[in-house]
């Protein structure tokens, strides 16, 4: 995963740049699990909102099992409120729980929210403090991952 500042020119994160791993646990015990962990890194969670459902409730159309966990961190609220109080439209940061018909593994998968900040150019005249905010949200998010990659093992059955 690539912290280093971009431009506007800069294409969005890649797949290979997000923050993926798996949980060998049931969805049902995975999506509070990963909301959990956000938490105890100082994640405010706003919405966990289940996604299959609402598709299926609203479209009649069903969709593999994926649920978003939806949380912001005050921090990075407020620095990101600091340079420019449009980016709160980029906020918060959303983590996505989801399973796939080609493995029997629950997948959590993160993209950072403050990247597409930086590498969109929606605050082109605080590159400096948007590069800050980018390094900041990355460490907690590493955190929250490293916590969730550590704990899932003793996890099962939460």
């Amino acid at each position: 995963m690539s912290d280093s500042p971009g431009s506007a020119s800069t294409p969005a994160p890649t797949v290979e740049e997000a923050l993926h791993t798996t949980l060998d646990m049931s969805f049902e015990d995975a999506v509070p699990f990963v909301q959990l962990e956000h938490e105890l890194a100082d994640f405010e969670t706003v919405r966990v909102t289940r996604l299959d459902e609402m598709v299926e409730g609203m479209l009649g159309r069903p969709v593999e099992r994926t649920a978003l966990v939806v949380v912001c961190h005050p921090e990075i609220a407020h620095d990101a409120l600091d340079i420019d109080q449009r980016l709160a439209g980029l906020l918060p940061c959303t983590t996505v729980v989801y399973e796939t018909p080609e493995d029997d593994d629950v997948h959590v998968y993160h993209v950072s929210a403050t990247k597409a900040i930086r590498d969109l150019g929606c605050a082109p005249d605080a590159g400096e403090a948007v590069d800050e905010l980018v390094e900041a949200t990355g460490e907690r998010m590493r955190a929250v991952w490293e916590s969730i990659e550590r704990h899932a093992e003793d996890a099962r059955g939460v």
